[in-house]
């Protein structure tokens, strides 16, 4: 073989293994996450300190240590069944409120759960009925209201979103049309099918350290939703190893992030002016239900400005990779130059 030749199969061989190695290095570096379960904080649903508040008094008995199921109706509900929930509304005001009940459609859109205006309707509407459609309460005084979700025998699999609202109007302007109104919730997740439904799951991504356009520091983590029924995802950022051994957190994300099956969205914790750009060790665990995932990395917060996406997973050993792929490249060096010597003496 003549050495040119020679030359360009080594450099050949030697490219091909750089590329395998690159990608054993990107396939080690996925963010892994680990589960667990028992997250018990409750999260109030529409409450004030003034004006009308509602919030759910019935959790299925399976549910229990939901804490979704508590402020939510969560249900899987086979083709025919019917539930019933109770739910409080509460005049926080000191005068006498006119109330109306009814449930309206809803939809999950860029990681937020949104009623739509007034009484729309869809499927799981159509399967609601109330107790009561309009009541007053007095000052300071409560009411409870049934809301029965009755599913159709032929009704189709798949999950259903929709809310009770708790309405109350104030006088119209007689010099114009404008209606003020405003109005409390309890949100509706209805799934249709067997047993106890399609498994819920969701996996982190990428976490970004930045800044906020003021110059806050800013933690940013991409969600997927991997499951079969809709989540609301909310959790907490600690920080450890810090400059001087500081430790900090742990700090709440700022929003639940509602995501549909399938669907992405950011989870963000933002930090106060002031905090120490690092670095730090970041652990960042979030929840939905009972469904709690974890994710690490090392983070600096950059100037105002930037943006750093940072690998995140559980602490993976990456040496024995590289000692092994050395030794690889090592041993395809030493066949390449061996076959080279051999075609030299033909």
């Amino acid at each position: 073989m003549e050495p040119r030749k020679r030359h360009v199969t080594l450099r050949l061989l030697l490219t091909v293994f750089t590329i395998v190695l690159l990608n054993i290095f990107a396939a080690t570096s996925v963010p892994a996450a680990g589960s667990t379960s028992g997250f018990t904080t409750q999260e109030r649903t529409a409450t004030a300190d003034e004006g009308i508040g509602i919030r759910l008094l019935d959790v299925p008995k399976a549910a229990q240590n939901d804490p979704r199921a508590r402020s939510y109706i969560v249900d899987n509900l086979p083709p025919g069944t019917t539930i019933d929930r109770r739910a409080q509304l509460a005049n926080h005001s000191a005068s006498p409120l006119s109330v109306t009940v009814y449930a309206g459609s809803a939809r999950i859109e860029s990681g937020s759960f949104i009623g739509d205006e007034g009484d729309t309707v869809n499927e799981l509407t159509t399967w609601t009925t109330l107790s009561e459609s309009q009541l007053t309460l007095q000052a300071r005084a409560t009411a409870d209201v049934t809301i029965t979700v009755a599913v159709p025998g032929d009704a189709s699999s798949g999950e259903r979103y929709a809310a009770v609202w708790a309405e109350v109007r104030a006088p119209s302007d007689e010099d114009t049309t404008i209606i003020n109104a405003s109005r409390v919730g309890i949100r509706m997740y209805v799934s249709v099918g067997a047993g106890n439904g399609e498994a819920t799951d969701f996996s982190i991504g990428t976490v970004e350290a930045s800044r906020t356009p003021e110059g806050l520091p800013q933690v940013t983590a991409t969600l997927t939703n991997t499951g079969g029924r809709a989540l609301d995802v909310v959790g907490s950022l600690t920080l450890t190893e810090g400059p001087s051994g500081l430790s900090a957190g742990p700090f709440p994300t700022e929003n639940a992030t509602t995501l549909a099956p399938g669907d992405q969205g950011q989870v963000v914790v933002t930090l106060e002016e002031g905090f120490p750009a690092g670095p730090w060790q970041a652990v960042l665990t979030l929840q939905s239900g009972l469904i709690e995932h974890e994710a690490t990395a090392e983070i600096t917060f950059p100037r105002a400005g930037q943006t750093v996406t940072l690998a995140t997973g559980n602490g993976l050993n990456m040496w024995p990779v590289v000692v092994v792929s050395l030794g690889i490249l090592v041993f395809l060096t030493f066949v390449t130059m061996m076959w080279a010597r051999r075609q030299r003496r033909r």
